[in-house]
């Protein structure tokens, strides 16, 4: 398989890459999200413990409170946010968490959604993603 490319639709500007992690499930990230440390701390979530630092974080999309955006910039300010996240659909408050990031923090954390692929069907935790948030695009380059 090697190298993968999908189009999809660029929410937040930016060029990222790293390796993936994977969550079939909702992300909440007021209290699902640890923003000190970038530890998911939701004990509903298989991903619980894990770390998102740094991360092509993948996601279904989110869940839960309009305070998910200011705990996304908690997460930016303190140094421990995804390099980019991949959603099958983004909604508003996720993608303002991130808009907000990039004008009070200066970070270009792209955000890219409805693949035209389904990025669960793609992308396992451990591959290496390039997303590029300008063209919506996505590279997968499989770890197995």
């Amino acid at each position: 398989m090697g190298r993968i490319v999908i189009k999809g639709r660029g929410i937040v500007d930016g060029l990222a890459e790293g390796e993936a992690l994977v969550s079939l499930e909702q992300i909440v990230w007021s209290h699902g999200v640890e923003p000190s440390r970038g530890i998911i701390n939701d004990k509903k979530v298989r991903l619980h413990g894990q770390s998102i630092k740094g991360k092509v974080f993948v996601y279904p999309y989110g869940k839960g409170s309009t305070s998910s955006s200011t705990w996304i910039l908690e997460t930016i300010r303190c140094g421990n946010a995804p390099c980019a996240i991949i959603n099958r659909e983004t909604e508003l408050i996720i993608a303002t968490g991130f808009l907000y990031g990039q004008l009070l923090y200066g970070a270009n954390i792209p955000v890219v959604d409805n693949l035209e692929q389904d990025p669960f069907e793609v992308i396992e935790t451990g591959d290496w993603v390039k997303v590029d948030g300008y063209q919506g695009l996505v590279e997968i380059h499989k770890a197995k």
